[in-house]
């Protein structure tokens, strides 16, 4: 029954309405246009964006859109972002059954709707990146790994190496990496790194020698670019994302909130306990990321299962003792009373401001209001069961909260978001049919989102002279700010036609006088 909950929340909160927002700039379109463009190329062992080979990452990601994009025939919004929202259910999944190994089905059950219910994990559950199902494959190796050395199966163990393979092929080389270095420290917490040390090395070299059969079809280009570029030298000397020693710290109780609130606690306590499977992996996992030199907080993605374990795991011992001790009751009825004034205060200021986002989210008043009123009155469920110590509501009602908002965040937030601010079809409708039989360029800016709803390549240029003698018919989109000093010889050369505003910045489309 536990099981089937699980399986119908991440499928209220991942998959509903996964395609009712378009691919956001910058990450999402880009896998959505190298799978487009494989169908369209009919070459699926090497990856293209906007018409050029693209070497920074496997093609693993793509082949799943394309599989996901059978079914209707086209690549959409909701066969780009299936393959991540299918790998956060199973990922959730192997949580749950990770947990209930480790302690008892109620542990499992509290680890997995954490791991659910948290900002990061749900956002990139219903985003078309790659992230997602590479710390699937991370997870369900680590999974696999410690069911193998629980039951001692040491052939098995060899072989629950091969979904690292498919990580390698989704991110790159830490796919196995990661695994490898969990399951090796676990071992040693175990004293049976000796009796496992050949399967863990035979596992490693087939996983290995499995991902390795699309580098070489691919071609020393790849390999080139890929593992040495994309990932060697990114890990030791990096040339973007280069971020202080510190950012993963404020990053990782930022984006797992509100669990990351009880991290450092369930930290203790499982290591009080002797509980060392979740904090190996999440210490391990934390402290590679923390020694790279190029930082960005979905690297962490991997290490968020163990954190929900260790969280459910504190808080499946620890709920009734926090309840009943006099000085974290208050901290809880505080915490409480925020989740109840929250949502009030949404009122005020729906009633009271009328900053332009606010506005937008008045349109959709009565939506809003009845997310308000079901928050309100689980926050106050909640904060009277919290007053009274009841084990059991308390945790329902926390839990329902957060299920109620993370499905206002997907539902009604990110619509709205989308609607006023972020989609790129807020340009790419405006251009309309305009498109056809010319050339696109943009000036000054890189869009992934705008190639995609165009439907074909892009190109960008940062002079006039590279264009103006061009021949073809061409259709130009400018940001307004970058124009300014070429404006002259844009309204010599181009038509203006149609105005766009996206992402809070003002674009112009032009197309060629004698090409209207």
């Amino acid at each position: 029954m536990k099981a089937i909950i699980i399986i119908l929340t991440c499928c209220v909160l991942f998959i509903q309405n996964l395609g009712g927002i378009a691919l956001w700039d910058p990450d999402e379109p880009r896998q959505a246009i190298m799978a487009r463009e494989m169908m369209d190329r009919k070459d699926y062992i090497h990856p293209y964006l906007n018409g050029k080979p693209y070497l920074e990452k496997p093609p693993f990601y793509p082949w799943m859109i394309i599989a996901a994009s059978k079914l209707k025939g086209t690549v959409s919004e909701f066969s780009s972002r299936l393959p991540a929202a299918l790998s956060a259910t199973l990922l959730v999944l192997i949580t749950y059954l990770l947990g209930c190994s480790l302690a008892n089905p109620l542990t499992g059950f509290l680890s997995a709707l954490i791991l659910a219910l948290n900002y990061q994990f749900l956002s990139n559950a219903r985003e078309s990146v790659m992230d997602m199902t590479f710390a699937c494959f991370i997870g369900l190796t680590i999974f696999i790994n410690y069911i193998c050395i629980t039951k001692g199966k040491r052939f098995l163990f060899m072989l629950s190496f091969i979904p690292a393979a498919l990580g390698i092929l989704t991110k790159g080389p830490a796919g196995l990496v990661l695994p490898a270095l969990v399951t090796f420290f676990y071992l040693i917490s175990r004293k049976e790194l000796k009796r496992f040390i050949l399967p863990l090395t035979a596992g490693c070299i087939i996983s290995a020698a499995l991902s390795s059969i699309w580098f070489f079809l691919a071609g020393q280009e790849y390999i080139k670019e890929f593992i040495f570029r994309q990932n060697l030298t990114r890990y030791t000397n990096a040339f973007d994302h280069i971020e202080t020693l510190y950012y993963y710290f404020h990053k990782l109780f930022i984006n797992f909130l509100p669990w990351s609130i009880l991290l450092l606690f369930a930290i203790y306590h499982a290591i009080k306990r002797k509980i060392w499977f979740p904090f190996i992996w999440f210490i391990v996992i934390f402290l590679f990321f923390e020694f790279s030199t190029s930082k960005r907080a979905i690297y962490l993605l991997s290490c968020y299962p163990a954190c929900a374990l260790l969280c459910g795991i504190y808080i499946k011992d620890k709920w009734s003792w926090l309840l009943a001790n006099p000085i974290t009751n208050i901290l809880i009825g505080i915490f409480a009373f925020l989740l109840f004034i929250m949502p009030i205060s949404a009122v005020f200021v729906l009633n009271t401001m009328s900053l332009p986002v606010i506005n937008f989210f008045k349109q959709e008043s009565p939506v809003i209001y009845f997310y308000i009123t079901v928050l309100i009155l689980t926050g106050g469920i909640f904060l009277f069961s919290a007053a009274k110590k009841s084990y059991k509501i308390t945790l329902s009602a926390l839990f329902f909260y957060f299920v109620v908002t993370a499905f206002f965040y997907s539902n009604l937030y990110m619509p709205v978001m989308d609607k006023n601010f972020k989609s790129p079809r807020m340009i790419t409708e405006k251009i309309g049919s305009l498109k056809e039989g010319k050339d696109v360029y943009t000036y000054g800016f890189s869009s992934a989102g705008i190639i995609f709803y165009v439907g074909k390549p892009i190109q960008i240029f940062s002079n006039i002279n590279e264009i103006k003698d061009k021949k073809n018919d061409i259709l130009l989109i400018v940001e307004d700010e970058q124009s300014q000093h070429m404006e002259k010889d844009l309204n010599l050369l181009f038509l203006p036609v149609r105005k766009a505003r996206y992402e809070k910045e003002n674009y112009t489309i032009y197309v060629r006088k004698d090409g209207r």
